[in-house]
């Protein structure tokens, strides 16, 4: 099989075919922006070339994974930390039995909902009508508390927030091409746009020149409400300028009857959503604990009241409509998703004119001044979302999966469930398992990373009547230990279940990288002493590039494991890492080191009685 033997050559040449997806996922993994995932693309090349020795027929599967079908029918794949499903969607497209399996119920939702789309159990059509009448029908349960996040005929998008400070640069858009910034002179609290790039600006209003900045450098005048323990002192609208919609911000103060009224009148949906989630102990989290520090006590308190009425409204909407099983999982995980930005750990970056994310950092932090994102911000009767995330745009994206010409076959099986790696053993023989662990102390807890997710999800599932009885601090407990000592006790179990059920030609993938010899020792050890061997290991691109709180390590190491002892185990890193580094940033020096602790950890294990050659 090629996958024991690709060159450098041909390794450099996947990688590089990996970085189309560097600015975004492929679009049938666009669901839900599940953590650290890897490029689609890689997965291709490995179970291609466990099935092959043509470089050609791999080379096409990477383009068109249903070129493998054939010799991939009766082989299974297995992956024990599965996360959003890459993996076992890719193997399940290329026509392997599939088998996943994650301790975090958010992923394991994911995975499941992907696969629903692609095996064509929900079509495209269905979604797209159900989704605008559960939009319309969420909108119109507002309207009846006598709210709706519409101002003065506008919709609202975004309503920013502070606990202190504010920026001078709060907006941004483009006319015509050009980039027109929206500023508020600190001085007099004047909003106007300009389309000037200069870092000073002078107000229209009072003549006075301030800095254009975007960190909170400010502070605001009197008579701005505050709500949710934020002041409010600004919201972006949108208004129909003939086909388009035009963003406006305005000052607080201006809708100022609307913020009391709407607040006031979605408290008692909001409620609904506070009695679900509050007796959740936010405390035993790792990230809880460290939210409480910066005074977010309670879970509910990750989002606004009118946030809270909105999913409320929204799962009230499903549960009406009577949605079939796989129907009511994938408007749950459109809610799951849509909290990410729709969360009070969101973080509002002037510069693009949206808001971060929450956790695109992995980890969670309370910035001074944000956004209150609307949920269904979107074009009136339209899949067309006004605000980042919106349930729109996930709905949106659900369709496109379910209309995508790459499909699963309705014959291949796909099993996503919650399990431990550590107890779970396939039913079946395996041909081929991919293991991606998570790094130690690269992510402390994955559960506390989803816990916006989970909170969007609980409320959904209690409101809508899907049994969940998960609870989030009990999956963190049982996550793989981060401490060198109990990781490798871990990854012994993991890698001696599969070993048990390993068919005589199967493989095992590990995806992994340390810059410590003694983290690779580690990791390697537990998979020898479970009788598979590193006979090669190939360097590829790891995470998309980005300088957010992310590893100095952009590679990973994708380490093919045998029962065979090797006599030579071959590290194939100079080329691919030379045609990485030449179309992204990376520091060689970094990863240089990385390959040196993971040669130096074989020569260990083995007494150098195992060669190691790196290529």
């Amino acid at each position: 099989m090629l996958l024991d033997k690709m060159t450098p050559e041909f390794t450099a040449e996947i990688v590089e075919k990996a970085l189309i997806e560097k600015g975004q996922r492929l679009p049938h993994h666009s669901l839900h922006r599940w953590w650290s995932r890897r490029f689609a693309i890689l997965y291709r090349a490995i179970l291609a070339s466990y099935l092959t020795d043509s470089k050609e027929l791999v080379r096409e599967s990477l383009d068109n994974p249903k070129a493998i079908e054939i010799l991939a029918r009766g082989k299974v794949f297995y992956e024990p930390f599965m996360g959003g499903g890459t993996g076992i969607i890719e193997a399940a497209i290329m026509g392997y039995h599939s088998i996943g399996i994650d301790i975090n119920p958010v992923a394991v939702r994911i995975a499941k909902s992907t696969s629903n789309l692609l095996k064509g159990k929900v079509d495209a059509k269905e979604i797209e009508s159900k989704g605008k009448t559960i939009l319309r029908k969420t909108e119109e349960k507002l309207i009846e508390t006598g709210w709706s996040w519409n101002v003065k005929g506008k919709i609202v998008s975004y309503i920013f927030i502070t606990k202190g400070k504010i920026p001078s640069w709060i907006d941004k858009y483009s006319r015509n091409g050009k980039p027109i910034r929206i500023l508020r002179c600190p001085y007099c609290g004047t909003i106007f746009e300009s389309p000037r790039s200069s870092e000073k600006e002078t107000c229209p209003h009072c003549g006075r020149s301030f800095e254009v900045t975007h960190k909170p450098k400010f502070r605001l005048g009197e008579g701005y409400p505050t709500q949710d323990g934020y002041t409010i002192w600004a919201a972006e609208v949108r208004e129909r300028d003939g086909k388009k919609w035009r963003k406006r911000v305005l000052d607080a103060r201006e809708i100022l009857n609307w913020l009391r009224e709407s607040h006031f009148k979605a408290m008692g949906k909001a409620n609904k959503a506070r009695k679900i989630l509050d007796p959740i102990p936010l405390e035993d989290l790792m990230e809880g604990r460290r939210l409480k520090r910066e005074g977010i006590k309670r879970f509910s308190q990750l989002f606004t009241t009118r946030q809270l009425a909105t999913f409320v409204a929204f799962a009230e909407a499903c549960k009406e409509l009577g949605l079939d099983e796989e129907l009511i999982e994938i408007f749950s995980v459109f809610l799951s998703e849509s909290a990410k930005s729709s969360s009070l750990v969101a973080k509002w970056h002037s510069p693009i004119g949206e808001p971060v994310p929450a956790v695109a950092m992995k980890t969670y932090w309370v910035p001074e001044y944000t956004v209150e994102t609307n949920p269904l911000a979107r074009v009136p009767e339209k899949l067309a979302p006004l605000a980042r995330n919106a349930l729109a745009s996930s709905i949106r994206r659900a369709v496109r999966i379910a209309s995508s010409e790459l499909r699963i076959s309705r014959d291949v099986a796909v099993e996503a469930k919650i399990g431990d790696a550590r107890t779970f053993v396939p039913d079946r023989p395996i041909d081929i398992a991919i293991v991606d662990p998570p790094y130690m102390d690269t992510v402390r807890s994955y559960a506390s990373l989803s816990i916006v997710h989970y909170g969007a999800m609980r409320v959904f599932d209690e409101i809508v009547g899907i049994s969940n009885d998960v609870i989030l601090d009990n999956v963190e407990r049982n996550e793989i230990p981060r401490d060198r000592t109990g990781f490798g006790e871990a990854m012994k179990l993991v890698f001696s279940n599969i070993e048990r059920v390993l068919t005589p030609s199967g493989r095992v993938v590990l995806f992994y990288n340390r810059k410590s010899v003694i983290d690779w020792e580690n990791i390697l050890q537990a998979s020898v002493e479970s009788g598979l061997h590193p006979s090669v290991s190939y360097w590829v691109i790891g995470e998309p590039p980005g300088r957010l709180a992310r590893s100095r390590l952009r590679g990973v190491f994708v380490v093919i494991l045998t029962r065979e002892k090797p006599t030579k185990s071959r590290i194939v890193f100079t080329k691919p890492l030379q045609r990485t580094s030449n179309a992204i940033f990376l520091d060689k020096k970094v990863e240089k080191s990385a390959m040196k602790a993971l040669s130096n950890a074989i020569r260990r294990i083995y007494n150098d009685e195992v060669e190691v050659v790196v290529l």
